[in-house]
């Protein structure tokens, strides 16, 4: 199968019309079209539905897209380790890293580590769903993804590297909820409106599996994804959200916020590190994990207790 014809059909899913994606790739429409026919030939299926407005992908197209992805990783990955010298590590590793979560607030001092360290491995930062993450390893999409706890998945080896408590997060700008300090029930918490990802999330799930069990409703009131729009939203007093104290250190500054402990029921997961079972990690990349897991483990815990410098109603660098 023809690399650069699976590059040119990721690009125009990834864009869902074959003109633009065409320009994009600096050819002709006509020998873009070429190409796609060509793919669909090799793999005798039809992979695009061309429409009024683009295109939509059919579902073996959507199953060989996901594929073509971890293809081209495993190329580009090949390129670099080869033209790289033999006295220092180099090549590329890929990391997805869950939203919601303390794995983005790593990002920055990671790639630091890895700069100073490893100046020849090209990292790659990729954040989204653990649902999706956890599939993404096993289509070697990414070398490994630190995510909120998938439970047992076959063909991955997944270790816990910290637990943490959900908070209440509310803008500052709002009157305080509690008069006891910093802890709220879960009643007082359902007269909110929430923001929180969607239903498919570790967060949204655990959250609303509290308030169900408590016999309360939990009112979600947008569905956020981009950990910006979520702050700038909470902020704004748009509504309230759910994080561990680790993440909500990473989406907003100290004054911004007010954090509550919830009194009456007991919201905690687990981050953890999936890598494949089968395929080995390469030396670029186990690498990376040993600093990640160095990272993590400077990470304060929260564990079953407040942490280090949490005053309450404040989360604090």
């Amino acid at each position: 199968m023809d690399t650069r014809r699976l590059a040119y059909f990721v690009r125009v899913v990834d864009i869902g019309n074959i003109t633009r994606a065409a320009d994009s790739l600096h050819i002709t429409q006509s020998a873009l079209s070429q190409h796609i026919s060509a793919l669909e030939n090799d793999v005798k299926t039809r992979l695009l539905e061309r429409t009024g407005r683009g295109v939509e992908v059919t579902r073996p197209g959507r199953s060989l897209y996901r594929y073509a992805q971890g293809i081209l990783r495993l190329e580009q990955a090949a390129r670099i380790d080869l033209h790289a010298g033999n006295d220092t590590p180099a090549g590329l590793v890929t990391i997805g890293l869950a939203s919601y979560s303390m794995a983005p607030g790593l990002a920055v001092p990671l790639l630091r580590m890895v700069r100073e360290r490893y100046p020849n491995i090209h990292l790659q930062l990729i954040q989204n769903l653990t649902v999706v993450m956890s599939q993404a390893v096993l289509l070697g999409q990414v070398d490994m993804a630190l995510i909120y706890d998938p439970g047992y998945v076959k063909g991955l080896v997944v270790q816990q590297v910290q637990e943490a408590d959900f908070h209440l997060i509310t803008s500052a700008k709002t009157p305080p909820l509690a008069t006891r300090g910093d802890a709220v029930t879960l009643k007082e918490a359902s007269r909110l409106g929430f923001i929180l990802p969607n239903e498919l999330h570790t967060v949204r799930r655990i959250t609303e599996a509290a308030f169900h069990t408590a016999g309360l409703h939990c009112s979600v009131v947008a569905e956020v994804e981009t950990g910006m729009v979520l702050r700038d939203a909470v902020v704004s007093g748009l509504g309230a959200t759910v994080l561990p104290l680790t993440a909500a250190r990473t989406h907003f500054a100290p004054d911004e916020i007010r954090a509550y402990r919830f009194a009456d029921g007991r919201l905690r997961t687990a981050m953890s590190l999936c890598t494949p079972e089968v395929q080995p990690l390469s030396e670029a990349a186990a690498l990376v994990a040993d600093l990640l897991r160095t990272l993590i483990r400077d990470q304060p815990g929260t564990a079953g207790r407040r942490e280090p410098g949490v005053a309450a109603n404040a989360v604090h660098p």
